[in-house]
């Protein structure tokens, strides 16, 4: 989303397991503290037996990560957004991809398409108590039990491996709030930091009566934000009805443009970011999403969104999808990296 729309860092300080705002500080103030004397490291406090983790270093020998849960982590990064607050290689360039102030595959929307909606903060993943778990070395998850008004559990697993973070979302409807439209809305933002060319590109055609349908590569950076945000896959004939006024710019904004295999990547640098996912199943949809603005003048944002049509209420659903960040070689090897993921093999485009 522009930044005209965003929260403010001022957010109300709380405790992860404590729906009441707490009523001593000290504690918060404290993990502040440590977050400025040692930026980047985990961050833990202790308060009335409850744990609280604001951030989580995972390292390999090709990346160093930061994942963190909403809460302020200093000397950077904002409240009010989640996910990979710090992504750097380890060798070259040493900068942060994304936006300091932000994150990458951060836990962005839920929505239904429905004007009930339309009312309620469409930030709710970003604002709600989060919990940050550590599972093993190289991996911790995101958990939320609900937002204020999306009765929806959620479970984001970020592992680092290599030059990878392999990312598993999984949710659970806790009772039905998308009934009108039929489908639950869910949404990633990554914020990507002053990159020299704000395009996105995948392998992919125009759709059906728009233009070109021969395969090819497609380079695409939208006029305004909003603007063609999203592309769809090819073979889909949906387009998820929405109440006039839907207020969530990067998903009403459908391209004419759909994509052939489910991968794309930016450059920043001398260095590519690739993000690849798992096919959708049943009625799941994912589409790309892209806003040369999401993160400020200059800072793009490279999302994605994911429908989820056949749901039950009490059934989890879920998706996978890997983000690799490494030194760019070739398009070429943007592809091997897929088939070598996916298992499928790409037809490539002729030129």
């Amino acid at each position: 989303m522009s930044l005209a729309s965003r929260e403010g860092p001022a957010y109300k300080l709380r405790m992860i397991h404590a729906p009441a705002k707490p009523k001593f500080l000290s504690w918060r103030l404290g993990v502040l503290i440590a977050g400025i004397i040692f930026p980047g490291s985990p961050v833990r406090c202790q308060s009335a037996g409850a744990v609280v983790a604001v951030a989580e270093r995972l390292e390999t020998a090709a990346l160093r990560v930061v994942v963190v849960d909403n809460e302020a982590h200093p000397p950077h990064h904002r409240a009010g957004y989640n996910g990979v607050s710090e992504l750097r290689l380890v060798s070259g360039s040493s900068s942060n991809l994304f936006v300091p102030a932000y994150a990458g595959l951060n836990f962005e929307h839920i929505f239904s398409g429905d004007q009930a909606s339309y009312g309620w903060n469409i930030f709710e993943p970003r604002r709600s108590p989060m919990q940050l778990v550590r599972l093993t070395d190289r991996s911790v998850e995101l958990r939320q039990e609900r937002t204020a008004n999306w009765p929806l559990r959620s479970r984001v697993f970020y592992e680092a491996n290599g030059d990878a973070i392999d990312f598993v979302f999984r949710a659970t409807p806790l009772s039905d709030a998308w009934r009108k439209h039929g489908y639950i809305g869910i949404f990633f933002a990554s914020y990507i930091q002053s990159p020299e060319d704000m395009s996105i590109l995948f392998i992919g055609r125009s759709r059906t009566g728009r233009g070109d349908p021969r395969p090819r590569w497609i380079k695409h950076l939208p006029l305004s934000h909003g603007v063609a945000a999203n592309h769809r896959p090819a073979g889909s004939v949906w387009d998820p009805p929405m109440d006039p006024g839907f207020n969530i710019d990067l998903v009403k904004g459908i391209s004419d443009f759909e994509y052939l295999y489910p991968f794309y990547f930016g450059r920043s640098g001398e260095n590519v970011f690739v993000q690849m996912f798992e096919p959708a199943r049943g009625d799941g949809e994912l589409r790309f999403a892209h806003s040369p603005s999401g993160g400020g003048n200059g800072n793009p944002a490279w999302d994605f969104v994911y429908f989820q049509r056949d749901y039950k209420v009490g059934r989890e659903f879920t998706f996978r999808a890997r983000a690799v960040y490494r030194k760019h070689t070739s398009d070429e090897e943007v592809v091997k990296l897929y088939e070598k993921w996916s298992g499928v093999t790409v037809n490539r485009p002729s030129p």
